[in-house]
């Protein structure tokens, strides 16, 4: 597996940890909401899940316990999650301790402290890991690849198709769990030291997706009749948006410093600045949903919720950023569509009705 990748993974981790605090918008300690499509997704303090699911599921808290069965796809984050029942679906997880106990019946996606697949899971799919510590005992039908610094297998692993390996330690007979071809790479001083020196992009990167997904998430669920009509205008209006986003970019600061020199319009300026920036705040909340569903629906070909979309864009836009040059003129355009949207929005609510 790429070490970038790996790294992400990590860092998902560590954000998906703190993920409830941010998305509780509920009153009660635990939230659970179901979709009319049989999807689930929720959040809590200590979350356990006893019943089938019927879709998707989709969770994140402290603790976590699904020991219903899953349907379609889980795609879980938090301190400690568990995994009993068995999921049709893939499963991508995140959090400082995951156990998989269950069988999977796509891929298996998991970054974490502490990693384990139990000897009676079956992933009839790829997996993909990444943790300090990763411990392998069930049977994998289709590839691997494993990011860890220690790797532990027991008696009953199996992996039917090629592993990558990037470990520190592993154990010296793997080679005879492996049906296809063994890759390992072993991290070298020059790697770490590089890794090290990337300490802060890394925390940046953390805090840039953290602030994403708390805000969007929060508007999704608190607003969601407002966040799907910018959603549309963004979609059908893309080019008439980008265009209104660089008037109201130029045209908005020119009009507040007219208002602000003024006796009068002073205070007219200090809102109207403090609209604009929150209109900047929530620009790219659409543009990351968008993005997001094409994205899910082309990778899985078949759809889910809102909160699940918008999960995908702000960490697909979150790695997009990160790219020289070219992360900036993409944050740039979302901004400037976003902006557009939701003066063209806002024109829409202003005009009476006919």
């Amino acid at each position: 597996m790429e070490k970038k990748l790996s790294l992400l993974l990590v860092l998902f981790m560590i954000l998906f940890s703190v993920l409830p605090f941010s998305a509780g918008a509920a009153d009660e300690e635990n939230y659970l909401e179901y979709t009319s499509s049989g999807n689930a997704f929720g959040a809590g303090d200590n979350l356990q899940i006893d019943q089938d699911i019927q879709g998707d599921l989709v969770l994140a808290g402290s603790m976590l316990e699904i020991n219903g069965n899953v349907t379609d796809d889980f795609i879980g984050a938090g301190g400690e999650l568990i995994v009993n029942g068995d999921v049709s679906g893939n499963i991508m997880a995140f959090g400082g301790t995951i156990r998989v106990n269950g069988d999977v019946g796509g891929d298996l996606v998991v970054a974490g402290g502490q990693v384990f697949l139990s000897q009676d899971s079956t992933v009839e799919g790829d997996i993909l890991l990444a943790g300090g510590e990763v411990t392998l005992n069930g049977v994998v039908n289709g590839d691997g690849s494993v990011s860890a610094g220690t790797l532990r297998t027991g008696e009953n692993f199996e992996i039917k198709g090629d592993l990558e390996l990037e470990a520190d330690n592993y154990p010296v007979d793997l080679e005879d769990d492996v049906g296809g071809n063994l890759s390992i790479t072993t991290r070298t001083g020059a790697q770490e030291q590089y890794a090290g020196a990337e300490g802060f992009s890394v925390f940046s990167f953390i805090l840039g997706l953290l602030a994403a997904l708390a805000l969007g998430l929060i508007l999704i669920y608190t607003f969601p009749v407002f966040v799907t009509e910018l959603a549309k205008v963004v979609r059908f209006s893309t080019l008439k948006a980008g265009l209104v986003g660089i008037l109201l970019l130029i045209l908005i600061p020119v009009l507040s410093i007219i208002l602000l020199i003024t006796f009068f319009g002073w205070s007219l300026s200090v809102l109207l600045i403090l609209l604009f920036m929150l209109a900047l705040l929530i620009a790219t909340i659409p543009v990351k949903l968008l993005a997001g569903a094409a994205i899910y629906i082309k990778v899985f070909k078949k759809e889910a919720s809102k909160m699940t979309y918008y999960l995908v864009g702000a960490i697909v836009f979150a790695i997009v950023y990160q790219i020289p040059f070219l992360g900036w003129l993409v944050r740039f355009i979302a901004v400037l569509i976003g902006l557009g949207a939701i003066g063209i929005w806002l024109g829409g609510k202003a005009k009476p009705e006919r």
